[in-house]
């Protein structure tokens, strides 16, 4: 373990946001030090992502730094400056499909809105075009899902699958861990240090403001900025540092089932993209011969909200739920007779949306309720806490900014405030 025993600004979490974050400080000077409970980096919630790149957001500020990501996501070494010995990740850009039901297309007229603002080109695709794109696809309506064991649950109800609407610009990382090893190895090579199997037990205080940590082991680190990038343990840490009663947004940690199952032929040579499908409640992506199902967070499912340092990772009905569904959309769907997949917890806030923000105690600042969908935004989140913590005290009154120099364009970053009001969205898909 290292003998450092004092850093500018101590990262709590090593995922890929944590590192992302360590190597966006140490840029612009401030020399961090990672510390995490588990044995390496992105092994906790970031190994179990589903790393899907997309632009599809309801709100412009979420769709326009996702999309800026995408870019640096396609030029990876450029962007970590950086080329790692061990492996480098690799973004596939495979394109993105939303299917639409009959009668629901203006559902998606925000999000519609919101790509052409941001300059993402997509296209609006009929039934005709789906199954040309997606060999064997079912145009059957069966929503709002359901439960595998409710009555009536894969049997076709009124209705169609109208079309879809198809992304270009959007794809998959299919190692998300070794992408938070590829940040960490880029801050270790300007300076960061990271400390693992090291659990903290105290968030300490000097006065009003925050002044380092303390170890389950009993030492100490100092520094005058701590960053709770702990993933599905940010709650916790917010206790830890009494910060947790000043906070509109909260975070909870919700447990998430992904099935991995054989990709049938046609979906891996005809779209190969990923898929959200709100009418059956799952979306798919391909990793090379398997394809990955994962749950919309349909209304039917209750949230699997858990503690954190002991949940079941063992698969469950969610499971066999998830891939029924998917079948309804694709019949051919090979189901195996032994589940395979990842269980793992999202950071899940209030509204689907992240904090990344300073507190009400100096010093102290969130990379928090990052749940799923953020894997995808960890290139400008460095940039993004740094601009934050440079701002200090300030960032309140005259919120810090983020320039998108791909996307054209600069965004406020109050619109992952502490405070801001709760934003109207209800799933991972936010």
């Amino acid at each position: 373990m290292s003998s450092q025993t004092s850093a500018d600004v101590i990262v709590i979490g090593a995922g890929v946001i944590g590192c992302a974050i360590a190597l966006g400080l140490n840029r612009v000077g401030l020399k961090t030090l990672n510390v995490d409970a588990l044995p390496a980096a992105g092994y906790g919630s970031t190994s179990h992502s589903s790393a899907v790149i997309r632009p599809f957001y309801s709100h412009v500020t979420a769709a326009a730094v996702a999309h800026e990501a995408r870019y640096r996501w396609l030029d990876w070494a450029g962007t970590l400056g950086f080329e790692d010995p061990e492996g480098m990740a690799h973004y596939t850009e495979s394109g993105g499909l939303v299917l639409m039901r009959e009668g629901d297309e203006d559902r998606y007229a925000g999000n519609l809105e919101v790509l052409e603002e941001i300059g993402v080109d997509y296209e609006i695709l009929d039934g005709l075009a789906l199954s040309d794109l997606y060999p064997g696809i079912s145009l059957d309506a069966f929503g709002p899902p359901k439960r595998a064991d409710e009555p009536g649950f894969g049997e076709p109800v009124r209705g169609r699958i109208s079309g879809g609407i198809f992304m270009p610009a959007a794809g998959y990382v299919s190692d998300p861990q070794l992408a938070a090893r590829n940040l960490m190895s880029a801050a270790q090579a300007i300076g960061a240090e990271f400390r693992f199997n090291t659990r903290v037990r105290a968030v300490d205080r000097e006065d009003d403001r925050v002044a380092g940590v303390t170890f389950e082991d009993g030492r100490t680190c100092s520094a005058p900025i701590v960053v709770n990038a702990a993933g599905p343990h940010s709650s916790a840490i917010n206790e830890l540092a009494g910060v947790s009663r000043t906070l509109r947004i909260r975070t909870r940690a919700e447990r998430h089932e992904v099935a991995y199952l054989r990709a049938p032929g046609s979906y891996v040579t005809g779209g190969n993209g990923f898929l959200v499908d709100l009418d059956t409640g799952v979306y798919l992506r391909p990793d090379g011969v398997d394809l990955l199902v994962g749950s919309a967070d349909p209304v039917c499912d209750p949230p699997d909200v858990v503690d954190p340092d002991a949940y079941n990772t063992e698969f469950s009905e969610q499971w066999t739920t998830q891939v029924y569904r998917a079948a309804q959309r694709f019949p051919a769907l090979p189901i195996g007779n032994t589940a395979r997949g990842t269980v793992g917890l999202y950071d899940v806030s209030n509204d689907w949306i992240p904090v990344y923000d300073r507190t009400d105690l100096e010093g102290y600042y969130l990379a928090i309720g990052t749940s799923g969908n953020q894997f995808k935004n960890a290139p400008v989140v460095g940039e993004l806490m740094a601009n934050v913590i440079l701002k200090g005290a300030r960032h309140d009154e005259e919120p810090a900014t983020l320039d998108l120099p791909r996307v054209g364009r600069s965004v406020s970053l109050d619109f992952y405030s502490r405070h801001r009001e709760l934003q109207q969205t209800s799933s991972v898909l936010a």
